[in-house]
């Protein structure tokens, strides 16, 4: 995809409440990354990016403001079916398999306390 840039998340992201800054986060065309980003192995950031490139496809597909909409609009304890399928499919591209990806998918800071 062309125009995608890769930025490193600045101290403003310590002020958000849904991305934290040591995580990765997509929002079109950008592709904001940790600190820590560089430090991992040139494997990790590649699979990193492969899982976020996923995600500007959705974004483009449904619309940036939809998308941001609905993958943030989650409690913790609330299932969230829109998330979890978007990210299903970032992880598939990874090589993960479905249970890992299930797996992956039910810890706390997905929101799937009942899932």
């Amino acid at each position: 995809m062309k125009n995608i840039k890769i930025k490193q998340k600045s101290w403003i992201w310590y002020l958000t409440i849904f991305a934290s800054p040591n995580m990765t986060t997509t929002i079109y065309p950008y592709i904001y990354v940790s600190k820590n980003f560089y430090n991992r192995s040139k494997a990790s950031q590649d699979s990193t990016i492969k899982h976020e490139m996923v995600h500007i496809k959705q974004q483009q597909d449904n619309g940036l403001l939809k998308f941001l909409f609905l993958y943030c609009f989650c409690l913790i304890i609330l299932f969230n079916p829109w998330r979890y399928k978007w990210e299903f499919e970032a992880y598939k591209t990874q090589g993960y398999s479905e249970q890992e990806i299930k797996a992956k998918l039910k810890k706390w800071y997905y929101g799937w306390l009942f899932l």
